[in-house]
């Protein structure tokens, strides 16, 4: 089949391409440059109703491509999937007589362009690759719905595209296409466009539920009055005939997920629209809830990770848009999709999954999931007149209103979250211990929190507890009796900090810091002061200690807080995860710990000269862990101390180091699974332990914070063949940086750049931006003159992929 001839691809229309053009010239231009060179695969990925199919039809049908090519075929994967009928059904589109010809004289130095579009799993690709014609002039784009498989078919790991939503000028330019009948020169007045960006909005800048949408206003009157009962009707849920049709058309995203991945996907209307989701908060709820559970080779959690990893391949959750979401290296914080929030929360309603959001019940039979927001005032007496009794979590958003909640009405509860709430006082825990079936309980940034109740020792059920970001600075001694924890997180470690290095940077010198912790330190005092009839009081050791915690980390740019766990904590034989202890709080905590053999992930604070070979013989006897976080302490650090005889367990892949070393440690060079090193204030020599950086085979991930490196002249120099594995590097808060300089082959696999906060980099401080084969995004945060930006984005202009950039 030459170009002339037309195969059998949906028909366009008249349907102009509406906020693609950009994305169409760069695939055309990407086509053409490799046109002759070799054999080239394009994954093309997205949700449902995205655009793929109508963006891949765009370059197919585009002028460049039907002269380029002298053979084109389009194949729509038909389900279930047939090997025999994709043979015939490409034969027949390239114009032989079989498949064996597809192969053979028909495309005979022939160039040849080929689309199919709909590829559901890896497996359907493994099937349809062996029927593919593998000439070096052949050039084939494949459209499918998960990244999965985008990443599977894709030959290089490189030509992958992710269509995102269209941009809220385009999406408006389609609404009105649509909605005048392709007309897009028509002027609408202000109450109409306020109306149909209300409406786009809802839709989340999706092509498919913005057509569907406007499939219901073509017949009724243009005017904002009628398209704002449209707007409207998102907040009922149920029953609204417009998102009945989006969920229809979209069913694959929700309706026909397997039951576990159902299941996860209603879980999701815990949370308020548009919120941000912690990763891990969502996964060790969904473990606390049963909806995962571990396996012969995997832990719950770890089948939790799987389930989330799946969510994301069908883009159900999607990064952040509102968040640095990059937790160096993965992505911390997500969103659902708008539409599929909706789909998520009118399939709770009709299957009766009891998920109560806002305070309105929606006629629920049974609430089994509430949700608490700042908007409940209107629903509270709708609450307080509530069964409450077979509530199984518990959500707060915002502020706290104890007068509208019983905890003695939810005795079944498995699941208190109140990460994030405002307002939170010891007080309101007092019920806490008669929760007997608790699971999970987070506090995680409730600065008014100072300590928990004795009765939590009674939560004998308990596999999680989060108080990190609180003012507890002493867990207490009933917490022995939780012998089925797994998971444990108190005080501050590196990226909990509730403030960043980057606000710290403002203190100009250390008697502005020692101003600011004197200050805490009063606030503190006259915290304690106000509670009268508290019943536990403050000591002085308490604000001693609380006070040298603060003035040490905010010297350091970092808030790594320990707190200190009381003697009996090494019963709790199940425990995986702990962190951040103070290990010169209390004499017999290393004994403690070193009975956690199971411990994967452990942070310690207060490491110094005397204590430094004990923490060390403590870490060398736990076999299993994978994660480690260590503050030291003093102003020369340990110097040597550190480099004590120690084999390092042969499992850690991850480590944090804050404080004075001057020397990296000789076994850091030992851990041969290092995947990612963060070192705060370690004050090293910048030659030697880059040499010893460097060569570490498996380094991932690098950050390098605040006074990690000695010198008012940093200059960082990535050599030729260094950092074969880094795909992460991070520049934060670097008070001496003056330029960072990629050597070509270095650094191959990096496909991040975070510069942060480093506000003495020369105006060509960045340079070789060109070299790094797999640069993907470059991160700038903090305030860079314009010189500074133009030299980044001019290396980065003369790539062949063009890097997103990204500045805060």
């Amino acid at each position: 089949m030459t170009s002339s001839s037309r195969p059998a691809v949906p028909a366009s229309g008249n349907a102009p391409l509406i906020g693609r053009e950009k994305d169409k010239s760069q695939l055309i231009q990407l086509i053409s440059q490799n046109s002759k060179q070799q054999r080239q695969i394009i994954s093309i990925w997205g949700m449902i109703g995205i655009g793929k199919t109508s963006f891949a039809r765009s370059v197919y049908e585009s002028e460049k491509i039907c002269s380029m090519f002298e053979q084109r075929a389009w194949v729509t994967i038909s389900h279930p999937f047939s090997p025999h009928e994709f043979a015939t059904s490409l034969a027949v589109e390239l114009g032989a007589q079989d498949d064996s010809s597809v192969h053979g004289n028909v495309l005979q130095k022939r160039s040849c362009f080929l689309v199919l579009d709909g590829v559901l799993s890896t497996e359907e690709w493994d099937l349809i690759q062996p029927h593919l014609p593998v000439e070096a002039n052949t050039k084939i784009i494949v459209t499918t719905a998960q990244e999965n498989v985008a990443k599977h078919c894709s030959m290089t790991g490189k030509d992958i595209h992710k269509l995102e939503g269209l941009a809220e000028d385009a999406a408006l330019a389609l609404f009105k296409n649509k909605v005048f009948m392709d007309n897009l020169n028509i002027d609408l007045d202000l109450d109409m466009t306020t109306q149909a960006k209300l409406i786009i909005k809802e839709c989340d800048g999706h092509p498919l539920a913005i057509t569907n949408i406007t499939d219901l206003l073509v017949t009724k009157p243009k005017t904002a009055t009628e398209w704002k009962k449209i707007s409207d009707s998102f907040s009922v849920g149920s029953g609204n005939k417009a998102l009945e049709m989006i969920r229809a058309a979209l069913a694959p995203s929700g309706d026909d997920l397997p039951y576990h991945l159902k299941l996860c996907l209603v879980y999701l209307s815990v949370f308020p629209k548009g919120y941000n989701i912690r990763r891990k908060r969502l996964i060790r709820r969904w473990v606390a809830e049963g909806y995962t559970s571990k396996t012969r080779h995997l832990s719950a959690e770890e089948v939790s990770e799987n389930c989330f990893e799946e969510l994301i391949n069908r883009s159900v959750i999607q990064p952040s848009k509102t968040l640095a979401t990059y937790n160096v290296g993965t992505v911390k914080y997500y969103q659902v999709h708008s539409l599929i929030h909706h789909i998520s929360f009118s399939i709770s309603v009709e299957e009766n999954h009891g998920f109560v959001v806002g305070g309105s019940s929606h006629d629920q039979d049974t609430i089994r999931h509430l949700s608490v927001t700042d908007t409940c005032d209107a629903g509270k007496n709708t609450l307080e007149n509530k069964d409450l009794s077979h509530v199984r979590s518990m959500t707060v958003f915002g502020e706290w209103r104890s007068s509208s909640l019983d905890f003695s009405k939810m005795r079944l509860l498995w699941v208190l979250d109140l990460e994030g709430t405002t307002g939170l006082r010891d007080h309101d825990l007092k019920q806490i211990g008669n929760l007997l079936h608790l699971r999970y309980l987070s506090l995680r940034g409730c600065t008014d929190i100072y300590h928990l109740p004795d009765s939590v020792g009674n939560l004998w059920d308990l596999l999680m507890l989060d108080v990190s970001g609180t003012s507890i600075i002493k867990l207490p001694k009933t917490i022995t009796k939780l012998k089925k924890l797994q998971y444990l997180r108190a005080g501050n470690a590196p990226n909990d900090n509730v403030t960043s290095s980057s606000e710290l940077k403002e203190s100009k010198d250390l008697s502005k810091k020692l101003q600011e912790s004197i200050a805490i330190g009063l606030d503190m005092v006259e915290a304690y002061r106000s509670r009268k009839n508290h019943t536990n009081h403050v000591k002085k050791h308490d604000i001693y200690h609380k006070g040298k915690v603060l003035l040490t980390s905010i010297m350091l740019g970092e808030d790594l807080e320990g707190v200190e766990a009381p003697d009996g904590i090494g019963k709790l034989s199940v425990l995986h995860t702990i962190g951040v202890v103070n290990v010169t709080s209390n004499k017999a905590i290393l004994g403690e710990l070193e009975k956690l053999t199971q411990l994967r992930k452990l942070g310690l604070t207060g490491i110094n000269k005397k204590n430094s070979q004990s923490v060390l013989s403590v870490i060398n006897n736990l076999a299993l862990l994978h994660s480690l976080s260590l503050q030291i302490e003093g102003e020369q650090g340990l110097l040597d101390n550190l480099d004590q005889k120690f084999s390092p367990p042969a499992k850690l892949q991850s480590l944090k180091i804050c404080g004075n070393l001057v020397t990296l440690p000789i076994w850091i060079a030992q851990i041969q699974h290092l995947s990612k090193l963060k070192l705060l204030g370690t004050q090293l020599e910048l030659a030697r332990s880059m040499d010893v950086l460097e060569k570490l085979p498996h380094l991932a991930i690098l950050q390098l914070w605040k006074n990690s490196f000695q010198g008012e002249k940093l200059n960082f120099f990535f050599q030729y063949r260094t950092f074969q594995s880094l795909q992460v590097l991070e520049l934060a808060d670097l008070d001496g940086l003056k330029s960072v300089s990629f050597m070509q082959g270095a650094v191959p696999r990096l496909e991040l750049l975070q510069v942060k906060s480093c506000m003495h980099i020369e105006n060509n401080g960045l340079s070789g931006l060109s070299f790094p084969p797999n640069l993907r995004e470059v991160m700038i945060n903090g305030d860079y003159n314009d010189k500074f930006m133009e030299n980044v984005l001019s290396q980065l202009s003369l790539r062949q992929n063009q890097p997103i950039v990204k500045r805060a």
